[in-house]
């Protein structure tokens, strides 16, 4: 069996997270307790039990470390010791960071400030969002800033006035948590009614405001070149600018089971890829293609302001990129611990982010299920992208119910014609993106067919409205989460044994 120190850690990391966030307790005397229970267990069971039943010591748990072909030893221990006990002093502190910080700016209800704009503008209703930085109590932090009639770069240097809005915890159950959403982003709530004054323009990193001066050409030129509905969608697709889609839209997407769509992923960054070996592989040989790509992925990071799941995608398709060009073997397990820890050692409250569990959860799907469906199911290998879906579908369902409530029938159906319609929709989207910086009248012709693609995308997305399209479902608990995934790994063994049961419940 392989060593995976990092996929252990990443396990303890998580550990430590969880433990931090939702019992807000240190990790130590848990261990403790734990060193206690098995010393006493090691001295009483040299005298009670027999040798043979000490071979049925940690069973269970060689057992399922053995499925992701991991050695449990001494080894293993100490690194999930050392990860999660990390993780949980610096959640338990980032904690209460917050606090005291959420409680020093409630002091001033008024705000004056000197900081620095570090979004595009976010067009509201009846004002603009921008994302500030500046220096608080002696540390540095993030700011929402509604604005009216004042229009902002990235990298002004501003002087604002305004009103301090604490984010709203939880009010009811299943509610969204504002101030937590805020914690993944690192923002520490909103000043509106605000005066400003510009006192320098470009006043962040040139690099930074050169990207985001692309990114928002990007979105200016599509958004003059194609409809408002589509160029939205085309926007939320290639650049994760999801702010602009309507909210009934994102409804329907829900309603169908396709909100992960809405979310740059994997699938993007594959598409990159294939387009860029293609226009290089020939002439300039394989490995300065994988060169290219791996710079271009670090741009597209910065240009999609380094999202969760563009993140996760990058950080893997750069490790394998790598391992080939230093003729090395690249472990899928290794680079998506990898990819995952890099997230969370930057912030830890984005264990709690849809998206990311979404993305991650959609690459185990691959990799833990795909074999069995595709063998169940007697799919041949060509027909992938079928077994591909059912397998990211089946993984990701706990993640979505705990998350809508809404199970949708029809979900498989609908994925599988994603599936089909999405990875044409993406590529056509950037050669058209590419067309249009050259010039706009060169994309003039590809305009009707993106808009074509993308209302078949929206017609799929109509699945939620069928017939008992919505069956509401309470949130599933801890024990029966932990019950589907073991009956979902155990699935190929159980349909060997009992077939006839399965075709019944199939059927019925």
């Amino acid at each position: 069996m392989k060593q995976r120190p990092i996929l252990i850690a990443v396990i303890g990391y998580i550990i430590g997270i969880l433990v931090g966030l939702y019992l807000q307790k240190s990790i130590v005397p848990f261990y403790v307790l734990i060193a206690v229970i098995f010393y006493l267990y090691k001295i009483f069971s040299q005298k009670i039990f027999t040798q043979r039943s000490q071979k049925f010591k940690l069973l269970s748990i060689k057992r399922y470390f053995r499925y992701v072909k991991l050695n449990f030893n001494s080894s293993v221990i100490l690194i999930l010791i050392i990860s999660s006990t990390f993780s949980n002093s610096i959640v338990i502190f980032q904690n209460n960071n917050y606090q005291k910080i959420y409680s020093k700016l409630e002091e001033n209800k008024t705000l004056n400030l000197e900081a620095v704009v570090i979004s595009s503008k976010e067009s509201k209703k009846y004002y603009d969002r921008y994302i500030i930085e500046t220096v608080y109590n002696k540390q540095k932090i993030k700011l929402y800033i509604n604005v009216k009639g004042v229009d902002l770069e990235y990298g002004d240097k501003i002087q604002t006035t305004g009103e301090y809005i604490i984010p709203e915890k939880q009010r009811n159950y299943k509610g969204f948590d504002y101030s937590e959403y805020l914690k993944q982003l690192k923002i520490y709530g909103t000043i509106q009614n605000t005066n400003i004054k510009i006192l320098r323009k470009n006043n962040a990193n040139n690099f930074l405001c050169i990207v985001n001066k692309i990114s928002n050409i990007i979105e200016e030129k599509v958004k003059n070149n194609i409809s408002e509905e589509c160029s939205s969608i085309l926007l939320g697709l290639i650049l994760g600018k999801t702010d602009s889609i309507e909210e009934e839209i994102k409804q329907n997407f829900r309603n169908a089971s396709m909100s992960h769509i809405l979310a740059i992923s994997g699938m993007h960054v594959s598409y990159l890829l294939i387009g860029i070996r293609v226009l290089f592989n020939k002439s300039l040989g394989k490995r300065k293609t994988s060169i290219i790509s791996i710079v271009f992925l670090i741009f597209y990071m910065f240009l999609t302001n380094f999202s969760p799941s563009i993140t996760r995608a990058g950080v893997m398709s750069i490790l394998l990129l790598f391992s080939k060009l230093v003729y090395r073997n690249n472990d899928t397990y290794t680079s998506l611990s990898l990819a995952l820890l890099i997230l969370l050692v930057y912030n830890p409250f984005l264990i709690n982010n849809l998206g990311l569990q979404l993305s991650f959860g959609g690459v185990l799907g691959i990799v833990l299920l795909n074999k069995n469906v595709s063998e169940l199911l007697k799919i041949k290998k060509t027909k992938d992208a079928i077994t591909i879906s059912i397998s990211v579908q089946l993984f990701i369902l706990p993640i979505v119910l705990s998350q809508s409530n809404i199970f949708n029938p029809y979900f498989l159906i609908s994925n599988l014609l994603l599936s089909i319609i999405v990875g044409p929709i993406v590529i056509l989207g950037f050669i058209y993106i590419i067309l249009i910086l050259i010039n706009e009248n060169l994309g003039m012709f590809l305009s009707s067919l993106v808009e074509l693609s993308i209302k078949i995308l929206l017609g799929i997305s109509q699945v939620g409205k069928l017939p008992y399209s919505k069956i509401y479902i309470r949130t599933p608990k801890i024990y029966e989460i932990l019950i589907y995934y073991i009956l979902l790994f155990s699935i190929k063994e159980i349909y060997k044994v009992y077939p006839l049961i399965l075709w019944r419940i199939f059927l019925f």
